[in-house]
């Protein structure tokens, strides 16, 4: 089934115009990928060289040696050929932007293969790549991660949502229009496929000590929506609020992504005070008594309580108008 967050398309109002951004951007047609194509001369190449990349081979070789390409990095990808030739075929292309992650190499695959590995996360594609010179390696990623810094930070259609529900909250039509036009602002029984707000993609140094063990940020993020889903049928949720609240504490990166997907979920719901939506408001306050979201999360959060919940109500739950505080 198609997933409504990923097909619905925003409506974003401003200085009485509508402008459009579709909600699969992050996730799509924000990244413009390149087709094969032949290599060229291009001025803009940073980094031209040999490099090694994996191939994966079948069941009874799962990995085998690197094979040899060409790769060239400009200040929009990484791209690989078939040979350094003019002319020669491109084999493929990652794009990079502020939400790809580079891995720097490390001794341990080096005394396992003979060779220095660097790994290069992107939306769609993981390069990892080896070279048997450690300088060769250092020089890569340190140019791959210019690269990725030097890109204006990627913004979700969530965050971009947001700062229109801000902009234009004295505006109770405009603002029925946005949530009208935008289902991922609203509860859905579907699942995420991408988090709500930007994450890095790739394996960073993210986990937990102790006995928790965590993938990526990305990863985290969309199992966490569907424990929210689990809790709406759950007849004891003090459990899965407790693992909720667990992850937060150990990965604070995902705070304000629970925050606004507990906001996602309790606009609009399907049952309005049912057992599933109590669920939902029970965890948010449990959320608000422990962790402070980021500022901008922090007034859609007020926002949403002024909109869903009775003032005198909302007076009493979360102590007015002043900020959820910690434990």
């Amino acid at each position: 089934a198609s997933l409504e967050v990923s097909l619905s398309q925003p409506t974003r109002t401003s200085s009485g115009s509508e402008r459009s951004l579709l909600v699969s951007e992050e996730m799509r047609s924000l990244i413009v990928e390149k087709g094969p194509g032949p290599v060229e001369e291009d001025p803009d190449a940073l980094v031209k060289g040999w490099l090694q990349r994996e191939v994966r081979g079948g069941v009874k070789t799962p990995w085998l040696r690197p094979r040899k390409y060409w790769f060239v990095l400009t200040p929009d990808s990484l791209d690989y050929y078939s040979s350094n030739e003019r002319g020669a075929k491109r084999l493929g292309s990652l794009v990079l932007t502020s939400l790809c992650s580079v891995l720097w190499p490390d001794k341990q695959t080096y005394k396992e293969t003979g060779f220095w590995s660097m790994t290069v996360f992107g939306r769609k594609h993981c390069y990892r790549l080896y070279t048997e010179h450690l300088d060769e390696a250092v020089r890569w990623v340190c140019a791959v991660q210019k690269v990725i810094d030097s890109k204006a930070p990627v913004q979700t259609p969530t965050q971009l949502l947001m700062r229109d529900v801000e902009e234009h909250c004295g505006s109770p039509e405009v603002l029925e229009q946005i949530y009208r036009c935008n289902p991922i602002l609203r509860y859905t029984s579907s699942p995420l496929y991408a988090p709500l707000l930007p994450f890095p993609y790739g394996s960073l140094d993210q986990s937990a000590p102790g006995p928790h063990s965590y993938t990526t940020l990305r990863d985290e993020a969309v199992k966490l929506f569907n424990s929210l889903q689990q809790l709406e049928s759950q007849q004891d949720p003090v459990p899965l609020i407790q693992g909720i609240l667990q992850t937060c504490l150990d990965l604070p990166p995902l705070v304000d992504e629970i925050y606004c997907q507990l906001v996602k979920q309790t606009t609009e719901p399907p049952a309005p005070g049912g057992p599933g939506d109590l669920h939902y408001w029970q965890l948010l306050t449990c959320m608000s008594c422990t962790f402070l979201p980021s500022p901008p999360v922090l007034r859609f959060l007020h926002f949403h309580l002024d909109r869903r919940v009775p003032l005198s109500r909302g007076a009493q739950c979360w102590g007015g108008a002043g900020s959820p505080g910690r434990r």
